[in-house]
């Protein structure tokens, strides 16, 4: 496990993490959705702002609820894969873990990728990294703890890491609900107040 986690560090600095430039700009992302009432929820949120975001979707939930892939193209976000059923590449065969990802690619139809767990081994990432634009992310909001949330530390970092073309990680889903909406509201006023604007990833 450690050399495939070794192995993994190697292949993110291949793929986005930042993304350069000049602008005031961040890139939020959103995993794991979409669920329903944190799907509305964040949406609702980034209109306030006219901010724009990228969805890494799960193919299940968004096969059970294709109107909200539609949805969040007819708002002007970016919709990406984040597999069909979240598997870790550590933890079952290459062929199984790309037919996930390809399962989920039939229905959300991007070429943004970004692994659950942001995990991959060498074998995933060699029959992926030409198909895909394989998104990881710069900062953590994490929103993910659960149990070890803070939410005024997680906002605090927030405030004192975000730097212009980070790619900020957050969910939109109902397990990290709680979390998400205690952060997310502070953290886009005081982006807004700082300046920044956010845009949706391009495939």
């Amino acid at each position: 496990m450690l050399v495939k986690r070794i192995i993994n560090k190697i292949i993110q600095q291949f793929e986005v993490r930042r993304i350069p430039t000049k602008e005031k700009v961040v890139y939020l992302t959103f995993d794991d959705g979409p669920e329903a009432d944190t799907f509305r929820f964040v949406l609702d949120e980034l209109d306030k702002y006219d901010y724009k975001a990228t969805f890494f979707c799960r193919g299940d939930r968004a096969a059970r609820s294709p109107q909200h892939i539609e949805l969040l193209r007819q708002r002007g976000h970016a919709v990406g894969n984040h597999s069909h059923s979240h598997p870790n590449a550590f933890n079952v065969p290459a062929a199984t873990y790309v037919a996930d990802i390809e399962q989920a690619d039939r229905i959300l139809h991007t070429k943004l990728l970004r692994p659950p767990y942001g995990s991959l081994t060498l074998s995933t990432w060699l029959q992926l990294h030409k198909k895909y634009r394989m998104v990881y992310w710069s900062l953590d909001s994490e929103d993910s703890k659960l149990e070890n949330f803070n939410h005024q530390q997680a906002l605090d970092k927030l405030k004192a890491k975000t730097k212009k073309g980070d790619v900020v990680l957050f969910h939109f889903c109902q397990r990290h609900e709680k979390e998400t909406r205690q952060l997310l509201p502070e953290y886009l006023a005081w982006l807004h107040k700082e300046g920044f604007k956010s845009k949706g990833l391009r495939s």
